[in-house]
């Protein structure tokens, strides 16, 4: 990728970055303690894990210090209360659980690791506090892109960044035994009559195209709500002569990755796929009003029904390693899949034939903060690309939400993947079974014992008998003729 277009996208990034809010609700000392924001700490979220996306979560805030110098990478490195059951009533809580949330401190090991670590120790969400010589305000914490580090596939809480300063004022007041500090966790979607959703994806990318797949149903369902507008990840390189494969041509002005390495399907195949799905998604679309939106200029919106339908199969259908080339990513199976929906595959390759250039130039330069890339209402999304977490943030960015969302969104419960605690020390059946495992375990080896006694005694007497035989032979032999 070209150098300025690197800048741009990271510019971009920071540009639209999102965060996270979190309010403060006890102690009152606490609480005055952020009187000039109201109480209220802004952070950035993490691009891992699940936020609460549409939903105003309590709980209370646990720190454990650094007692070998890791910075909470290990788990033998802090210790924090165990969650408990406490129940709040606050205002609009009645009767709510606490989640248990787990501060650490930024620094020498990445922020999947941090988060890991702490939701083994139970934590629901983790609040990162920026290192203790950090100077970056709230304002400079925003723009901080908390990335995955590869390994954040499987984190199921939210995380977030916090300055340092805000962070060490929780802390101070998280470490006094006589304080509970209750904080309620908020990640605000800028709503909208009509949701406007830009993606960003790769035809070549498994991870994009499991999302579609997972994502068409619930679009459907939405399909008078949102108006979704498709990106590829195109990019250019400064060298032709090292455009392997990747670029349409040797100019090498448009590239997309290699999605199989040595494989047979190459980037160029990629942009090719990325193009027909543009003008899928062109050809199909069906414009209409969204009368829902009472305000003078009704909002317009677009569903390309063939698009869904062809983007779900699309993976299964054209796979990247089948053996047969008519079934494999590539030309032939897509215009297969195209006539399988009655989508036009004359109408989509005069598209691809006239516009190719004018949209892939378009893609190129219109591109995000990652290859991989979610912006709702023109805000940033943050978090893995999930279906139902997707569909969720998406349902939140509502400012009256459809009545599909009743039924897709379910509310969040922060507690549904804890564990139920390990028993302390050895259980009764655990035990016994141990104690039989051992009897057999010294049975058997009687057995053996026994088995190899009785060959040994028996060996022996044979070799005694052989012996007097022998010598009663010689003494045969001896006598006088």
């Amino acid at each position: 990728m070209k150098a300025p277009t690197l800048i741009a996208s990271c510019l971009v990034g920071l540009a639209l970055h999102a965060y996270a809010q979190i309010r403060v609700m006890a102690p009152e000392s606490l609480v005055q303690a952020f009187a000039t924001a109201k109480g209220r700490i802004e952070g950035s979220t993490a691009t891992f894990g699940a936020p609460f996306y549409g939903e105003r979560i309590l709980g209370r805030l646990v720190w454990g210090e650094s007692q070998r110098n890791h910075t909470h990478c290990l788990e033998s490195d802090y210790d924090v209360p165990a969650p408990d059951e406490d129940l709040v009533s606050h205002g609009q809580y009645k009767e709510v659980r606490l989640i248990h949330i787990v501060m650490v401190r930024r620094g020498k090991c990445s922020f999947v690791t941090k988060v890991k670590v702490a939701r083994k120790k139970g934590a629901h969400a983790v609040i990162i506090v920026d290192k203790e010589n950090s100077v970056l305000t709230s304002n400079d914490i925003r723009r901080i892109i908390v990335a995955d580090d590869g390994y954040g596939d499987n984190v199921d809480i939210p995380s977030l960044l916090i300055s340092r300063q805000d962070g060490q004022e929780l802390i101070n007041f998280a470490k006094m035994t006589n304080n509970q500090v209750i904080v309620e966790m908020a990640w605000d979607v800028p709503t909208n009559h009509v949701v406007i959703m830009d993606l960003w994806m790769s035809a070549g990318s498994r991870d994009s195209q499991r999302f579609l797949k997972e994502f068409a149903p619930k679009r459907k369902a939405l399909n008078e709500a949102i108006k979704f507008v498709p990106h590829y990840h195109v990019f250019g390189m400064q060298s032709a002569t090292d455009y392997n494969n990747l670029c349409t041509s040797t100019d090498a002005q448009f590239c997309a990755e290699d999605p199989d390495g040595s494989g047979p399907i190459t980037g160029r195949d990629v942009v090719e796929e990325d193009v027909r799905q543009l003008c899928i998604h062109q050809v199909t679309k069906v414009k209409h009003i969204n009368l829902d939106d009472n305000r003078a200029g009704h909002k317009m919106v677009e569903y390309a029904a063939p698009y869904w339908q062809y983007v779900e199969a699309f993976q299964d259908s054209c796979p990247l390693d089948a053996a047969d080339v008519d079934k494999r990513f590539g030309k032939a199976c897509s215009e297969n899949l195209m006539r399988r929906f009655s989508i036009d595959v004359d109408t989509v390759k005069r598209c691809v034939r006239q516009e190719s250039d004018t949209k892939l130039r378009h893609e190129r330069e219109n591109i995000a903060w990652s290859p991989r890339a979610l912006r709702i209402n023109g805000w940033r999304y943050s978090g893995s690309l999930d279906a139902d977490l997707v569909t969720r943030a998406v349902c939140a960015g509502f400012v009256k939400q459809p009545d599909a969302c009743a039924s897709l969104v379910e509310p969040v419960d922060p507690f549904k993947n804890d564990k139920p605690p390990e028993p302390e020390g050895v259980g009764l059946g655990t035990f016994v079974m141990a104690l039989l495992l051992v009897a057999a375990v010294t049975l058997a080896g009687l057995l053996l014992y026994k088995r190899s006694l009785t060959r040994h005694i028996h060996t022996t007497l044979r070799e005694e008998v052989m012996l007097e035989v022998q010598a009663q032979m010689d003494t045969y032999k001896q006598l006088p003729s």
